[in-house]
């Protein structure tokens, strides 16, 4: 086995030894067996886009199947360690830890649990039916590496969902969908720049702070108004209305905003 695999799972055993004493090895899913879940997202979308390897996990063995202990490993090195008790009903424990290991070397682990995993049709797999003591080529390090373009607009994409929009009240909290939407230039790097009125707001309630509310644009996209959501990349200066129950178009002063609720 891949040595930094070894290491992982010596210290989740380690954990669940600590922190589970009355959890025996045969109340886990193949006696602690530890899997790597690569199915939701991929080694390569993790490793790009949320800087670390998919989650490697021991379950319960019961019909419920929940976690018993999680590990996160993060690409500086980086250890979170989850543990569950009352059959992964609650989390007890939640530890930090450190690989002293280059990032190198975490490169070519992802490299190769993707080789084996992935391009092998292996999903959630128990590690040790993974060939991870296969060396790695510079073909298979270059492979990966020449993916990481891909991830690129999703990077983006993610950052500008966490960064902040300022948002009437009318649609924050009275139900009303975007009818009116602009983007300024952003005042800072936790800001978006979008701005999102319903459009039945006049001039004296826009003025008055306490009806404008800040918020991630993430929220706005996905709890508020997700018809938004194809716009949000629109460059600093555009203004766009509502014109139909799911379409904006670029404000050009002479239509009535489309006004609805969700």
């Amino acid at each position: 086995m891949n040595v930094i695999l070894a290491e992982i799972k010596r210290m989740m055993e380690q954990n669940k030894e600590q922190y589970l004493p009355q959890v025996k090895s045969g109340d886990l899913e193949e006696n602690g067996a530890v899997y790597f879940m690569n199915s939701k997202d991929g080694t390569e979308f993790e490793w790009y886009v949320n800087g670390k390897l998919p989650p490697f996990m021991m379950f319960y063995d019961d019909e419920a199947k929940m976690g018993a202990v999680k590990l996160l490993l993060y690409r500086d090195g980086t250890v979170q360690v989850f543990i569950y008790d009352n059959a992964g009903k609650n989390l007890c424990k939640e530890a930090r830890a450190h690989i002293k290991r280059k990032e190198e070397e975490l490169l070519d682990l992802a490299v190769l649990l993707r080789h084996q995993a992935e391009d092998s049709n292996k999903w959630n797999a128990n590690i040790e039916s993974l060939r991870t003591d296969a060396p790695v080529s510079d073909e298979m390090r270059n492979n990966f590496l020449n993916h990481e373009s891909r991830y690129e607009e999703i990077k983006k994409m993610r950052a500008l969902m966490n960064q902040g929009a300022l948002v009437s009240r009318r649609i924050a909290e009275e139900g009303w969908k975007v009818g009116f939407m602009y983007r300024r230039k952003p005042n800072n790097p936790a800001d978006s720049g979008w701005t999102f009125f319903a459009g039945n707001e006049d001039e004296h309630y826009n003025s008055d702070a306490k009806n404008i509310v800040l918020m991630p644009l993430g929220q706005v996209c996905h709890e508020l108004d997700r018809d938004v959501y194809k716009y949000i990349t629109a460059p600093v200066g555009t203004e766009l209305i509502r014109i139909s129950e799911t379409a904006f178009e670029v404000d050009m002063k002479n239509k009535a905003i489309f006004l609805t609720k969700r």
